[in-house]
């Protein structure tokens, strides 16, 4: 089935392609595009609204949308055109709402995009961005919160955002400190022999010898009490391979940011960087940090 743009880009040519399309036979829905992509079509609101759905409330769809009526669908739409009593043309969008990915809807309001507007998706959020105006504007994954541009008619603003931007969610790490107090000694020491072990481990970090270190503490590096209490034990028969894992993972990023056929420097060459790599490997899998939500306006 083919997908191909809507070209949509006013109140006139939402109105137009609804006016000209005949309903699919036996029904009332106009389609978009593809007649056998009968879910991607246009619902006259009012007169002066249409909207653009890509669900379909019939018995073969009910699996997904039983919960929800023809009404809600049209309510959520993906897109909606509007006409103001001042002829200016307003479009909203409307992202899939839940915090995973909504597949079918990206590619949806990607074709529906006005020609000067674009649909873009980057590392996981969603956003709309117009000609004209660098700035992209988040689109959150909440039926409630759309992104809505106003035709201003001019040629110095052809789109204006006309509703409030929104905050954009970003991922942070903290350190759980009060956790961390009681190992703060063992680790230390850990540092420590691990920092002198070096020259005598650092030999061969082939996949294959990675693999069987990973293979001997599988059950350290798989949770985060096992890894504590090997921290704890200084006779713990799994502290050699975790350290050669902690190597093999330092000189891999090491090995990223240098050129090709550059030597690469002896692991203990800059103490500090081993030291906050350490402590952030250390973080890691003992779970010694937790994520959070910071918003960013």
């Amino acid at each position: 089935m083919a997908m191909y743009n809507f070209n949509i880009s006013s109140f006139v040519d939402a109105e137009r392609l609804y006016n000209n399309t005949k309903p699919i036979r036996g029904s009332k829905i106009v389609p978009l595009g593809d007649r056998r992509r009968k879910w991607e079509r246009i619902v006259k609101v009012s007169p002066k609204c249409y909207a653009l759905l890509n669900e379909l409330h019939e018995e073969e769809y009910k699996s997904y949308n039983w919960y929800r009526t023809e009404e809600d669908l049209i309510a959520q739409a993906a897109v909606t055109w509007t006409l103001t009593a001042n002829n200016n043309s307003v479009v909203e969008f409307r992202n899939g709402d839940g915090d995973y990915a909504h597949v079918s809807r990206y590619s949806f309001l990607e074709r529906c995009m006005p020609s000067s507007m674009r649909f873009i998706v980057d590392s996981g959020k969603q956003y709309v961005s117009h000609r004209g105006d660098m700035r992209r504007h988040y689109l959150p994954k909440d039926k409630d919160k759309t992104v809505v541009f106003t035709d201003r008619h001019t040629p110095q603003e052809a789109w204006a955002l006309t509703s409030k931007p929104h905050p954009l969610p970003v991922i942070r790490k903290r350190v759980l400190k009060e956790e961390k107090k009681p190992y703060k000694e063992a680790i230390t020491s850990y540092l420590e022999w691990v920092w002198t072990m070096t020259p005598m481990l650092d030999n061969d970090f082939s996949w294959k010898a990675t693999q069987q270190a990973r293979k001997e503490c599988r059950d350290q590096m798989n949770d985060y009490s096992t890894f504590r209490s090997a921290l704890m034990d200084e006779a713990h028969e799994a502290r050699t391979h975790m350290a050669v894992l902690f190597l093999a993972n330092y000189e891999g990023s090491i090995k990223r940011n240098m050129r090709w056929g550059d030597t690469i420097p002896p692991l203990t060459d800059d103490p500090k960087k081993f030291r906050t790599r350490f402590n952030a490997w250390i973080n890691d899998y003992a779970g010694f940090t937790e994520s959070f939500t910071e918003f960013r306006g």
